[in-house]
């Protein structure tokens, strides 16, 4: 059959030759447009095992351990990647009705990366390890005051002091450590062993060497997925990931221009327009904001509810958003970031710009205004005051440009500001836990299924509470202590919410400006990079095992 077809080819004239020529190539290129056509209907692009990712962060590490890790640190973010959470370890968890007993109970198959079994005593290890003062655990106060007892193999028991329906917020945080490692290093030099750098875990990815330079700085860490994972929770796709480590932002987008790099978290707009390759950004809502902190006991001018009002209407929060933020920001208007569902949208009606209303208020407040200095003055005691406020801030050029837009906001309404910057260690030890400023320009990270506690409840007023305004509301503790009695899931707790963010809201304790979003930024060619919502920067890896650098067509 060929052989005749040959010949009755051969047998055609030239012109009728290229006829057929031109008319096969037509089929040939019909026919394949169609098959990758019935191929895209009747599949779909799906992630594939294999590949590897490597992202840059500034920093060091030197905890790369559950029970010394600081939040917001590349140790954090280490730690997320090796080290499974009581959540993603639990087959279930329980509470008494009360939210003061809670029952934990493993998977069968928790193991370690040498398959060894995970069982309570390594639990329970972790947890009275962190209680342990010597250890100097970040966590301590976390679990300070819980007792954590042994039911079986398996099953572990917590008992709290108080009801506490956001118990799982703790455990979302806890991370366990293996007792047979540590267990025979006292807590005071749990700091000093080498397991710090060189983790024991069993995470979706493990520890396989690092990468340093002469004078020790570590250049990079390498990791491998964890083929045990999968008794806790699905393998990752990657099969490597890499941490590569930079002394600044400008040798990390440095980096990532030269494709050294697939991709960094950038928590500053600013670096957007510093990448010069073709990207991807992902926009990432965060439950973090920024907020003016009023300190009445500094400034006792500040504990007039006209002047904090006033200073409030002086602010010009959307132009703040669209100027120093770029846009890339929701206003804040309370206690809660407007991304998260118990955002109560009714405390908007306290946002308004009015810098005429917040001079009338001054005014009302017994203050008269200097024609020759334009200040507010005041007399009391035969002494005359003043209307001057000092505002204390982070050292950062995002926060820098901020604080000068409040001030000059708030000097075009009469009152005289001053800014002072310090360094991250030095506004921590120095102005935050001695609570010396007046006014504090800082940020907030409240948990996705928020607990106000620690930042309004008035027996946090002081370190290691979260109170910076120093709010002292009796109403509002009772609404705190009562929103941790009340299960997630019941819509009571909705309203009690609702309710602490209008009274906050309503006493001025603070000036509540912006809650920014952050962008992961990485290269076109690293597709599968899953994030949806950060509360600290190491939440961008809660979703790991699903980021992809392959992938492949099944059918629908």
């Amino acid at each position: 059959m060929i052989k005749s077809l040959i010949l009755a080819i051969k047998s055609l004239s030239f012109r009728e030759k290229l006829i057929f020529i031109a008319a096969l190539v037509l089929f040939v290129v019909s026919f394949i447009t169609l098959l990758i056509q019935v191929i895209n209907r009747e599949t779909i692009q799906s992630p594939d095992g294999g590949g590897s990712f490597v992202e840059g962060v500034v920093g060091q590490p030197a905890f790369i351990n559950p029970v010394l890790v600081k939040p917001g640190t590349v140790d954090e973010d280490l730690v997320v990647l090796i080290f499974a959470n009581v959540l993603d370890l639990s087959e279930s968890i329980k509470h008494s009705k009360d939210f003061k007993n809670w029952t934990v109970r493993l998977k069968e198959n928790a193991r370690w990366q040498d398959e060894t079994p995970l069982t309570s005593d390594d639990l329970i290890f972790t947890v009275q390890t962190i209680q342990n003062p010597d250890t100097l655990s970040p966590l301590f106060s976390d679990w300070q005051y819980i007792k954590i007892s042994r039911i079986s193999e398996r099953e572990i028991s917590f008992d709290l002091p108080s009801s506490y329906s956001l118990f799982e917020n703790l455990l979302e945080k806890l991370r366990p450590i293996p007792k047979k490692i540590f267990a025979d290093i006292a807590p005071a030099n749990i700091k000093l062993s080498s397991y710090n750098l060189e983790p024991f875990a069993n995470g979706p990815f493990t520890y396989d060497q690092m990468e340093k330079k002469k004078d020790g700085f570590i250049t990079a860490y390498y990791l491998k997925a964890n083929t045990v994972y999968r008794s806790i929770g699905s393998l990752p796709y990657l099969k490597k990931f890499t941490v590569r480590f930079f002394e600044n932002e400008e040798g990390l987008v440095g980096a990532y221009n030269l494709g050294t790099i697939d991709g960094f978290l950038a928590t500053d707009h600013s670096l957007l327009s510093q990448t010069s390759i073709n990207s991807s950004v992902e926009k990432i809502p965060t439950t973090k904001y920024y907020a003016l902190f009023l300190n009445p006991d500094a400034n006792l001018f500040l504990g007039s509810l006209k002047i904090r009002r006033a200073l409030q209407l002086a602010v010009n929060v959307p132009l703040i958003i669209s100027q120093e933020f770029e846009g890339y920001a929701f206003q804040e208007a309370g206690p809660i970031p407007p991304i998260l569902s118990s955002y109560s949208s009714e405390v908007e009606e306290n946002t308004r710009y009015d810098p005429e209303q917040a001079k009338s208020l001054i005014a009302a407040d017994g203050w008269t205004r200097n024609p020759e200095t334009n200040l507010w003055e005041k007399s009391e005691k035969n002494k005359k005051y003043e209307l001057i406020v000092a505002i204390k801030i982070p050292d950062t050029p995002l926060l820098t440009k901020v604080a000068q837009q409040i001030q000059k906001d708030w000097e075009e309404i009469g009152v005289k500001t001053e800014i002072t910057r310090y360094d991250a260690p030095a506004i921590s030890d120095e102005v935050i836990k001695t609570r010396d400023y007046q006014v504090l320009l800082f940020g907030n990270i409240v948990s996705r299924e928020p607990d106000l506690f620690s930042f309004w409840h008035s027996s946090e007023k002081f370190y290691p509470g979260l109170n910076l305004a120093l709010y002292d509301n009796s109403s509002v503790d009772d609404l705190i202590i009562a929103s941790r009695k009340i299960a997630v899931d019941d819509s009571r707790r909705e309203g009690v919410l609702a309710q602490i963010q209008r009274e906050v809201v309503e006493d001025a304790p603070a000036i509540f400006l912006a809650s920014p979003q952050y962008f992961y930024i990485h290269k076109t060619s690293r597709p599968g990079v899953i994030i949806n919502l950060i509360s600290l920067p190491s939440d961008r890896f809660q979703k790991i095992t699903q980021w992809y650098v392959k992938t492949k067509r099944v059918l629908k």
